[in-house]
């Protein structure tokens, strides 16, 4: 019986890929009684179905002094239900080949899995046990805590997180954009189980959840099986935690973190636009030209083709529902942190001031639009994808619609948007490094 799933999970992987195609980006929609929303990609190519489920509980529905909180209570769901011990989940999941994962982010709290067809039904009713009777076995609570912490002392040390918390700290100060998920070891170690019970009971219920299916299931299918499992699932709700972000600057904020080491991690950003910001087509195609088209971008063009500064560099919008912020990352030798910072300044200042060419920009819009398919190679992409433009607020229709958007770039916007939302005077500067060798001038 394993080899069996075991032979399917790989057939999967080869064929999968064939999902790709237009129709992977269509998909259906439904209203759920208390306030949930079902998607539907139904696909009879194999026996297999996707399932993730969305939960408004993520980290920006804890305190800040709570910090971890919505991290610590979904890595407990699947540690003990009223009917199953965590031994008896970890065996069911075995069974099932795909079995119930759990995480938690920033906004939303969420689960996965990916069974068998004939296996739905069982993994559904897993599933929904470990979101709906979860008790929290105090033994569980105190192994998950040290586990945490363990991870994030091995975490301490590495430069690029190091580097990481530094810039989400000083963009977006105590609001959950500004820590870390996972919280501090001190917010942890503070944290009880009458505290994840009650997040759990704040947060958990039908309001707000999207659940997606995405293989061999209907909408009607897919429907009743939800229902059957979740219908009256509710939520006690609250008030979210507000925290106001820190003061924008009026100059260039530099962190400087001294560690022993022979390269120097460096991460230059901004808070900026948020996804649903009608300017993110044109930020999109501006930053592919200077730091997110890898080896076809200027700063990699600068960096490394030219100047031999770095294996590495790039830069990105990271912008979610709720915040935003743009970066450039680069690692290089201390010795040469001081020009790699400056050439990579210099490229931002480039492209504010004058913009891009032709070619450029149409070269971008050619990639960003004949690569977009290629995103859709897995059913758990496909989910992913589909989970986001619900979550955003798009139509199951956005595909077309982001498509359309990128094509009509003009270089006029390009430039607008790189002034805007590039903002070098409100930036931070971090820089994890050897600063006795980098001697840096920032």
């Amino acid at each position: 019986m394993r080899l069996h799933r075991i032979l399917w999970t790989l057939a999967a992987a080869l064929l999968l890929p064939a999902l790709a195609g237009a129709d992977v980006i269509t998909y259906e929609r439904e209203e759920l009684p208390g306030g949930g929303v079902l998607l539907v990609k139904q696909s009879r190519q194999l026996p297999m179905v996707r399932v993730a489920v969305s939960i408004p509980a993520g980290a920006r529905h804890e305190a800040p002094e709570r910090a971890g909180l919505a991290n610590l209570t979904a890595a407990l769901l699947t540690r003990g239900t009223k009917t199953r011990s965590a031994s008896d989940i970890e065996k069911l999941n075995d069974a099932l080949g795909g079995g119930v994962g759990m995480e938690a982010g920033r906004a939303r709290a969420g689960a996965s899995m990916r069974v068998l067809t004939r296996d739905l039904e069982e993994g559904l009713s897993l599933l929904s046990d470990v979101l709906r009777n979860p008790v929290f076995p105090a033994e569980e609570v105190g192994k998950t805590k040290r586990r945490i912490a363990g991870g994030m002392r091995r975490q301490r040390e590495r430069p690029g997180h190091l580097a990481n918390k530094a810039l989400r700290k000083s963009l977006f100060g105590e609001t959950p954009y500004g820590r870390l998920v996972e919280g501090t070891e001190a917010s942890i170690k503070k944290l009880g189980r009458e505290d994840i019970v009650r997040f759990h009971r704040k947060w958990y219920g039908m309001k707000g959840t999207i659940f997606v299916f995405v293989g061999d299931v209907s909408l009607k299918r897919a429907r009743e099986l939800v229902l059957a499992r979740f219908k009256g699932w509710r939520a006690e709700g609250g008030k979210i935690p507000e925290a106001a972000p820190p003061e924008t600057p009026t100059k260039m904020q530099v962190l400087k973190i001294d560690r022993p080491l022979s390269q120097s991690t460096v991460i230059l950003g901004n808070r900026s636009l948020k996804r649903t910001h009608p300017d993110f087509y044109a930020a999109r195609v501006m930053n592919y030209i200077l730091g997110g088209g890898g080896f076809s971008s200027r700063i990699m063009d600068n960096l490394r083709e030219e100047k031999g500064l770095v294996y590495s560099a790039y830069s990105y919008f990271a912008s979610g529902r709720h915040a935003g912020h743009w970066r450039l990352m680069l690692q290089t030798k201390n010795k040469t942190a001081n020009e790699a910072i400056k050439e990579a300044i210099a490229e931002v200042k480039r492209i504010k001031e004058k913009g891009v060419s032709d070619k450029e920009l149409q070269d971008a819009r050619d990639f960003i639009t004949g690569n977009f398919a290629t995103r859709f190679g897995s059913s758990s992409r496909i989910a992913n994808y589909i989970l986001a433009v619900e979550i955003l607020g798009f139509s199951p229709g956005y595909a077309d619609e982001y498509l359309k958007k990128i094509r009509a770039v003009t270089k006029e916007q390009i430039l607008a948007a790189a002034r805007k939302h590039i903002k070098l005077d409100e930036s931070t500067l971090a820089v994890v490094g050897n600063l006795g060798e980098a001697k840096l001038a920032y």
